[in-house]
């Protein structure tokens, strides 16, 4: 089983502040996705990767993985109008490359701290299961209100995770999966293994981790800096 990795950098998320998307703002003289491209370029059964990106910004990030990569082949793809039409985008890239068996990653290039045992856990998850998520527990008491004003459940904190990525699928099971779905229902999936779970795949739960979080705002931002 060969293994191939997507990284989602075709955001245009601002609320970190300016004009440049998040993921290619500079942190200590490096774009932010590259420290996501680093991880995957370290793990040896990746053989290729694929970077999904907005046509506006294709040539800043070829240009900023053109030294970073060695002996790793590097696509790129465009973006789409939705996160999961990104991941098609992705995948569709990958044909003729990945045979219906072989393991993708999908990893969104804002969660750049990510611990390497997920890749080699998400590899071992799939031996038996369709798709493996990072989850980590939920914490805090959670509670369910329709219109944020009026407290309509109490949810079973035991219960709940919370996702985060990457996340490691069989690439034929999963290009297949999305033929079940509108352009429209498509739009409206925000992970692979919702859509997974809603085409009948068997998604399994790895250990995630507190420190891959997402960056989000300018204090995510901040405290990434402190970490690298």
């Amino acid at each position: 089983m060969s293994a191939y990795a997507i990284i989602l950098a075709g955001g245009e998320g601002r609320r970190v502040g300016g004009d440049v998307p998040k993921q290619f703002l500079p942190v200590k003289g490096v774009p932010l996705f590259v420290y996501s491209l680093r991880k995957f370029t370290a793990f040896d059964p990746v053989e290729a990767i694929v970077l999904v990106v907005s046509e506006a910004w294709e040539s800043f990030a070829r240009e900023s993985v053109a030294a970073e990569a060695p002996g790793k082949r590097i696509l790129f793809a465009p973006a789409g109008k939705s996160r999961q039409h990104s991941v098609f985008s992705g995948l569709k890239a990958l044909e003729g490359i990945a045979a219906a068996e072989d393991a993708v990653f999908v990893h969104d290039s804002v969660r750049p701290l990510f611990p390497l045992d997920n890749l080699g856990d998400g590899l071992a998850a799939i031996e038996d299961y369709d798709v493996a998520l990072p989850v980590i527990s939920v914490k805090d008491a959670t509670y369910l209100s329709g219109d944020g004003v009026c407290l309509e459940d109490i949810l079973p904190r035991s219960e709940l995770y919370s996702g985060q990525s990457p996340e490691c699928l069989r690439y034929g099971r999963f290009v297949s999966a999305h033929a079940q779905f509108s352009e429209d229902e498509i739009a409206g999936i925000r992970g692979c293994s919702e859509l997974a779970f809603r085409a009948g795949l068997r998604v399994k739960f790895i250990a995630g981790a507190e420190q891959n979080f997402k960056i989000t705002t300018k204090e995510d931002l901040q405290a990434f800096t402190l970490l690298v």
